[in-house]
């Protein structure tokens, strides 16, 4: 789990967002979260932590800059669709306990089987929260039909920002009433077990949009295995300089 950090010009950083570490110098999140109005660009990466406030629990926290921030080239804001982005890393994180890339999911079903997938993040607990929390945190969230999301979705604001609706090739919904997440988690993980490599995670989604943290309205996730040939690309050109973007 990373981290994401914006300069706040008072010689702090706010940890705005989430992303998932995919190799030593890659961070996989949201394209909304490549750019802040109030703060400008995302500038460091954090990984490795438990609280992001304490320094005197077992974690060892990296704090790294960020030097390229790539963002999917179909998403427009304010459109909510394609939001996904890489993050390029100033030096490599060192592997440890605590520090270990995610897997992307190379199969379908990419949900798994049981309906379920964990969400974590450092976002606020209640929608009236001013902050995040300083744990990270993480739900478990049942997975929502398309058709359900949908209708969930069907308003005013929603015809401006998924013109489309929900899109199953693109996006996932997950959540339900009383779990969900929130602000501040938005570019953070929503994954699932590894059924191959044990103790590892699958990232099948990436937190995107919400409208009411912890109603029956679920929140809607970028659906990551859509991106893979595209994600490839943009993180290891020398490696997949050939595949088409997707």
């Amino acid at each position: 789990m990373t981290a994401i950090g914006f300069e706040n010009g008072e010689n702090e950083i706010l940890w705005q967002c989430g992303g998932s570490l995919i190799s030593d110098k890659v961070v996989l999140t949201a394209a909304h979260c490549t750019f802040s109005k109030d703060w400008g660009i995302a500038k460091w990466a954090r990984v490795g932590d438990l609280n992001l406030a304490r320094t005197n629990d077992d974690a060892r926290p990296q704090t790294i800059r960020i030097v390229e921030r790539i963002s999917h080239p179909d998403y427009k804001n304010p459109s909510e669709y394609h939001d996904i982005a890489i993050m390029k890393l100033e030096t490599s994180v060192t592997y440890n306990a605590w520090v270990r890339p995610a897997c992307l999911p190379v199969d379908l079903p990419d949900t798994g089987t049981d309906g379920e997938a964990v969400a974590t993040g450092w976002g606020r607990v209640d929608w009236a929260e001013e902050q995040g929390s300083d744990n990270l945190l993480k739900v478990t969230l049942s997975l929502v039909p398309q058709q359900s999301c949908n209708e969930s979705f069907f308003d005013v604001d929603s015809i401006i920002k998924l013109a489309r609706g929900i899109v199953d090739e693109w996006q996932i919904c997950a959540g339900e009433e009383g779990k969900d997440t929130c602000q501040g988690d938005s570019g953070g993980p929503l994954a699932v077990f590894n059924t191959v490599h044990e103790c590892v995670y699958n990232i099948i989604g990436i937190t995107s949009v919400g409208r009411l943290c912890g109603s029956i309205i679920p929140g809607i996730y970028t659906r990551v295995y859509n991106y893979i040939p595209w994600i490839e690309r943009a993180a290891w050109p020398e490696y997949f300089k050939n595949n088409q973007y997707n």
